[in-house]
């Protein structure tokens, strides 16, 4: 009896993720001409959309030809190839009518990350932790353009860190944050589980320079923590029990976006992330970070002037909908792997790891997928 269990077990095993295919695909699906921007592509695996590819696969959003989308082609930006050589395909060289008919055409768009290429990473493949030249990245001026044509017409718009920050210009910063009444605050941070740096000798050599030439060449953190980097080259630097009674930053939401979204009241968020503010009374906030720091972290960021609660999700709907994610959100180590499979979001059990701080899987299945999915269907259909 108890092997006859086992293997109706297994069979149930086997035969679920058929079964969970097959509704996939007798699932309705929309055709929507969804326009990505994606100027940091280091690989044809398109780490910085593709979890918004995935969305759109799993949600069966597909190009109006009927297609799926690919996370290799299906993006204007910086296209990879072997031997050092590339393509670049995006707004910059379009005249202002054709950004007109293109805004005419897309039904939405999404600025995933536009921090861009450089040459230490792209052509000498070391000192990749190190600043160097700029080969390709940042909002340029058609970019906006098409931003404000696609704001005129109320089509969907998306965009998420790394908008506003370095190697943006300055003028197209100021008018993309008029246009949306957001304002970049200098800052930037992300959490790292080891500034130890024998430990992770991933840990980015230009923030290990900045701070030591600020602090008369001392390094002296050996454990997780919270960098912080200002547009001036400001460093500051939280350490766990140092400067933090917990490590993480926590994203946590209100009423409000937990009902219309269905996102967690709270989650952590182990990523990249700005300090935007807003100067729109109609930008509603959707979620917000919260720093938890002891007495010596609280002073630190008095010090520097750094907010310990702050946005991390606004909606704007009031005259076109909008919505811009105050951290890397789209850069999720998510493969494309059972998204043609239905009902994966209530199966991520079986997926998450709570107990890696590091790991950006939970916000994906927990807060990111509900919340592009819910975005999207509530403009596509309604």
């Amino acid at each position: 009896m108890k092997r006859k269990l086992i293997n109706i077990v297994l069979f149930g095993f086997i035969l679920l993720p058929l079964i969970l295919w097959l509704l996939w695909i007798v699932k309705p699906s929309y055709k929507a001409n969804v326009l990505v921007v994606d100027k940091t592509v280091l690989t044809k695996y398109g780490l910085e959309h593709r979890a918004f590819d995935w969305v759109l696969q799993h949600r069966k959003y597909f190009k109006p030809n009927g297609d799926s989308y690919s996370p290799e082609h299906d993006y204007l930006g910086f296209f990879p190839f072997e031997n050092d050589s590339f393509s670049i395909k995006d707004l910059s060289k379009l005249t202002e009518k054709q950004i007109d008919s293109l805004s005419s055409s897309a039904d939405m768009t999404y600025f995933t990350d536009t921090y861009g290429i450089y040459d230490n990473e792209w052509y000498r493949k070391k000192d990749i932790g190190e600043h160097s030249k700029k080969v390709y990245g940042g909002l340029d001026k058609n970019d906006v353009l098409f931003l404000k044509k696609m704001k005129e017409k109320k089509k969907l718009i998306l965009a998420e860190f790394n908008f506003f920050a370095t190697p943006t210009p300055i003028i197209e910063r100021v008018e993309v944050e008029n246009l949306l009444g957001l304002r970049w605050s200098g800052w930037t941070g992300r959490y790292f589980e080891q500034l130890d740096t024998i430990k992770n000798p991933e840990l980015p050599k230009w923030v290990i320079r900045l701070y030591k030439n600020q602090h008369k060449n001392q390094w002296p953190f050996t454990k997780p923590g919270i960098v912080f980097v200002h547009s001036d080259e400001t460093i500051a630097i939280l350490e766990k029990e140092t400067d933090l009674s917990y490590e993480v930053p926590i994203v946590k939401s209100f009423n409000y976006g937990i009902k219309k979204f269905n996102i967690p009241k709270e989650i952590r968020y182990p990523y990249w992330f700005d300090i935007t503010l807003s100067t729109d009374t109609n930008n509603r906030v959707l979620s917000y970070y919260e720093l938890l720091p002891n007495k010596s972290g609280d002073s630190i960021l008095h010090h520097h002037n750094i907010p310990k609660i702050f946005p991390a999700a606004f909606e704007n709907i009031k005259d076109s909908p909008y919505y811009y994610f105050c951290g890397d959100f789209a850069d999720s180590p998510i493969h494309r792997t059972f998204d043609e499979l239905i009902g994966m979001e209530y199966l991520k059990m079986f997926v998450l790891n709570e107990s890696d701080l590091n790991d950006r899987t939970p916000f994906f299945w927990r807060y990111y997928l509900p919340l592009t999915t819910k975005i999207m269907d509530n403009y596509f259909r309604k």
